[in-house]
């Protein structure tokens, strides 16, 4: 990928608002962005909660977390899973 293709995929990426947040439910399944945390193996979270701008996410283990912040998500990818189920 290009970056340029990477910017736009980062600004063109849709992100929830504030009020959205609080409306995800815990256990729902989130991804974070290619560019996000490249030292972790590990995509896909568990979302836990919020605080303030920032996400609290648990590993499917249930052993340990991470904290993020709402660009550190893949929301594209949430919106696709969420229209499927």
């Amino acid at each position: 990928m290009s970056g340029l293709e990477e910017l736009k995929k980062i600004i063109y990426s849709p992100k929830p608002s504030r009020s959205i947040l609080s409306h995800i439910p815990p256990g729902v399944r989130l991804r974070l962005q290619e560019n996000a945390y490249r030292q972790l193996k590990e995509r896909e979270w568990i979302f836990n909660r919020t605080e303030n701008d920032l996400i609290f996410l648990i590993h499917e283990s249930g052993g340990y977390g991470l904290v993020v912040g709402i660009q550190d998500i893949d929301w594209s990818e949430f919106q696709l899973n969420s229209v499927k189920n």
